[in-house]
């Protein structure tokens, strides 16, 4: 018998339900009442801009969206950034996400509000159908305590270190990353929720670890920056500490106050190393390290990026060198989208208009979107066969005008 499936604005009301399904659809244990009320503040459901659908009665799938500003080339832009999407396992395979996602792209684009969406994902192979691309990459390093040695870093005898209790650390510590907001493309503006969120320190989320420990990093008096981790008590039969520094979050106003952090942090005594999560695919580690071989280094896709707009995305950022470029766009979910378009711009402007202009590249907008932030370039998309460049040379264009001096990064989930 066909599913009579409705499509409906979330509540608050909704609540309950919504986490249920999210319990569901993530293998999770129950959350416990703690997390239960950082999870209402940050789905924002009172807002209105998630969506639910419904068996009947029957909660089958949710989506849910939050308001956040990411740093793009020459600024900043508002993005609908995609927190929960889900469909309850008894009722997979019939549609619901895609009904879900197309219901989002074309609401957002009624709404003329964020030109761009984004999302973490579980799982990578599912949203690059729905036009996401891979716009940032992070990177995780762990280094083993005996082969930590940094290279030296004029400034750094500046910094004095000092703990200070996590639970009171927020407002500083939000000062701090606010000043990196807009150094990379991709880092998002941190609303006050998810700062609390960032410093709370729940017994189920230590797995056997300490306490969640802030570190501030102050020259002359004033915050340069601070880190927060959690360290873990374990040992060898020969009583060697191998227990690694699980480093949360770092954040630093200049590469002495960096040094210094990681400094402390690889040299906690009574452990085996540290490891450094969430650090662009550049972090400043990679070259302070003495034996970079000592580091394990993974890399993976963070942030998967979505243009609901193209002509309003690509006229919202700058360009590296002066850029005119027509592109011919394939886009099945938003076909607003499809087509040719003129871009011209530089490093202060730009525009985008539809042309009948011959196409200099034609791309899908999933590599669009894999390519507005800087973190790829038309040539290696070319090279990949993803994009065809139609004028010779067009592809060379676009990667130097479209490229940022440093990598795109996401320092944390959405």
């Amino acid at each position: 018998m066909p599913l009579q499936l409705t499509v409906r604005p979330l509540t608050g009301a909704d609540f309950d339900e919504a986490l249920e399904l999210t319990e569901i659809v993530f293998n999770a244990e129950p959350t416990p009442p703690a997390e239960r009320a950082i999870d209402e503040e940050l789905l924002e459901l009172d807002r209105g801009r998630g969506i639910g659908v419904f068996d009947g009665a029957e909660l089958a799938g949710l989506g849910t969206i939050s308001s956040m500003e990411i740093a793009v080339p020459g600024g900043s832009l508002p993005m609908a950034a995609v927190t929960v999407i889900g469909v309850k396992p008894t009722h997979r395979r019939r549609g619901i996400m895609s009904q879900i996602i197309r219901h989002q792209l074309h609401a957002l684009h009624e709404s003329g509000l964020e030109p761009l969406a984004g999302l973490t994902a579980s799982e990578s192979v599912i949203y690059g159908r729905f036009g996401y691309g891979h716009a940032t990459y992070g990177a995780s390093f762990s280094v083993p305590r005996h082969r930590a040695a940094l290279r030296p870093v004029a400034g750094t005898e500046e910094i004095r270190l000092r703990l200070v209790p996590t639970a009171d650390s927020v407002p500083v510590c939000e000062s701090i990353y606010a000043r990196q907001f807009g150094k990379r493309t991709g880092m998002l503006a941190r609303p006050e929720s998810w700062g609390r969120a960032a410093a709370t320190d729940l017994d189920a989320w230590r797995e056997g670890r300490s306490a969640l420990r802030t570190v501030l990093a102050e020259r002359v008096g004033q915050p340069a920056g601070y880190a927060r981790y959690r360290t873990k008590q374990e040992h060898a039969p020969n009583s060697v500490a191998t227990g690694f520094t699980d480093v949360a979050e770092i954040y630093a106003d200049d590469t002495a106050a960096f040094a210094a952090l990681v400094r402390y942090l690889l040299d906690i005594d009574l452990t085996g190393g540290a490891t450094f999560r969430h650090q662009p695919v550049d972090s400043p580690l990679v070259y302070l390290l003495a034996d970079l071989r000592a580091a394990e280094m993974r890399v993976r896709e963070v942030l998967y990026l979505r243009l609901v707009d193209v002509d309003r995305a690509l006229a919202s950022r700058t360009y590296s060198t002066p850029v005119d470029l027509v592109l011919q766009i394939t886009d099945e979910l938003c076909p607003w989208n499809a087509g040719r378009w003129r871009l011209t711009g530089d490093e202060k402007t730009a525009r985008c208009e539809r042309t009948d202009a011959h196409a200099d590249l034609a791309l899908d907008v999933r590599e669009l979107a894999a390519l507005y932030l800087g973190g790829t370039t038309f040539a290696a998309l070319q090279e990949a066969t993803l994009v065809a460049e139609l004028r010779p040379g067009a592809a060379a264009a676009a990667s130097q005008a479209f490229a940022t001096c440093l990598a795109p990064w996401l320092p944390f989930g959405i």
